[in-house]
């Protein structure tokens, strides 16, 4: 700024200016440098600090996750060194000074370039109501756009980034530091564990004690009731240790939970903690709960749901009213609701988003405009078509019974449910 203030002053008075206009010219820059001062005071407040990444691990983890929408709209924009760096992050561990770093620089970067919102990317995500109010005034630039920008940032990842909203501010969670010890402690057992036993899980955390893991690793240090059976959900308590872990893979979860793992990957968690919205993840990483995918804070899939539903009509009527007329007629509608229209669909989707990543990481963006992608698809579809329907016919045989498929209600379900997949294509994304 100076030097261009050096230049513009000889060139005026080689013209030989008189000196008020020369006076004039040095008003007009000077403006033009407080404005710019001022925009920047204006706006400074609502970059993020150290203080204001409250869980840079977490954020990492989220960001290395292709399948939210939100977080792949961010790491595009990232630096390619940042983008390394949350490549190379472990998940488990305390992340670098560097990686830090790295994400707060980018992210005041971010919210300071242009506006932040596409609105499919953030459907998953529940706005504040000054979010929103941002969002219709539609800011190009100034402190409009970037106290957007810091808002939409702050809904997407309520834990890991501190909020400008007072009453949205989170405290840090009492304990957290020792919960995540435990939760790497359970990651290393159950790697041992799976060593030990051909690759497959223990059928309750428990079977991790004492060879591969201190029992006191299966208490939160939040949990009041010190691991209490009955606090968390029915079915879900560990019946030999007091546990306050929230366990994926328990007997009543398992063929759900596998055929899920099959198809989201390494991102679905296996263990949960309540107390501090904290999940480790089948490939042992660490992170809170969250709106960008559903599986970061719902552990209920459409069979959970059936599941509980079940166990609800039992309670309330006993076990033989789900062999009268009345009591298939609810089970088909429940399944019809939770399963067919709500889980199906979605797990189909989320497959297919999943194929073509696949595809394009592994033969190039453009080979699916090539006769060659068009006949993987067609191969593929068929191959899903078939893999899909057996294993979900597996499920709801496991689920409702042998005997209740015979039935009117039960074929009517696997005919819907057949109708569901017909209409499944890898074509046309």
């Amino acid at each position: 700024m100076l030097k261009m203030i050096g230049r513009l002053k000889t060139h005026y008075l080689r013209l030989h200016l008189h000196g008020k206009t020369i006076t004039l010219l040095f008003a007009t820059v000077l403006m033009a440098m407080g404005l710019q001062l001022t925009l920047h005071a204006a706006t400074s407040q609502f970059l993020f600090d150290m203080d204001g990444v409250r869980d840079p691990g977490s954020l990492a983890v989220k960001l290395q996750d292709v399948h939210a929408a939100v977080s792949r709209s961010i790491v595009v924009q990232l630096s390619d060194e940042t983008r390394q760096l949350i490549d190379e992050y472990d998940g488990v561990s305390s992340p670098s000074v560097d990686l830090q770093k790295a994400l707060l620089a980018d992210l005041n970067r971010l919210i300071q370039a242009g506006s932040l919102y596409i609105f499919y990317n953030f459907t998953d995500v529940e706005l504040s109501e000054q979010t929103q109010a941002l969002i219709a005034q539609n800011p190009k630039s100034g402190e409009a756009l970037v106290r957007l920008n810091r808002f939409l940032l702050s809904d997407a990842y309520p834990y890991e980034l501190a909020s400008l909203s007072e009453g949205q501010t989170l405290k840090a969670l009492k304990g957290i530091a020792a919960c995540r010890e435990n939760l790497r402690q359970i990651k290393l057992a159950r790697e041992k564990y799976r060593i030990a036993n051909a690759d497959t899980d223990p059928q309750w955390l428990s079977e991790l004690s004492p060879e591969y893991l201190e029992k006191k690793a299966l208490l939160c240090p939040a949990d009041a009731t010190a691991g209490t059976p009955g606090v968390l959900t029915e079915g879900a308590s560990d019946p030999v240790l007091p546990c306050s872990y929230l366990y994926e893979m328990r007997p009543s979860e398992k063929a759900d939970q596998e055929f899920l793992l099959a198809h989201e990957g390494d991102m679905r968690p296996i263990v949960r903690c309540q107390h501090h919205f904290l999940n480790l993840s089948v490939g042992g990483k660490l992170y809170r709960n969250g709106p960008q995918r559903d599986i970061y804070t719902s552990n209920k899939t459409g069979f959970s749901m059936l599941d509980d539903y079940m166990k609800g009509l039992r309670a309330q009527h006993g076990d033989a009213f789900l062999k009268t007329q009345e009591g298939r007629l609810k089970l088909k509608q429940a399944t019809e609701k939770f399963v067919i229209k709500q889980f199906v669909p979605k797990m189909l989707s989320t497959l297919k988003e999943e194929i073509y990543t696949q595809l394009k990481a592994q033969l190039g963006n453009n080979i699916l405009n090539t006769q060659m992608g068009m006949d993987i698809l067609k191969q593929g579809t068929r191959q899903v078509k078939d893999q899909v329907s057996t294993k979900l016919q597996s499920l709801l045989e496991a689920q409702l019974g042998a005997e209740f498929l015979k039935t009117e209600e039960g074929q009517d379900i696997l005919k819907k449910l057949s109708a569901e997949i017909d209409v499944f294509s890898l074509n046309g994304h």
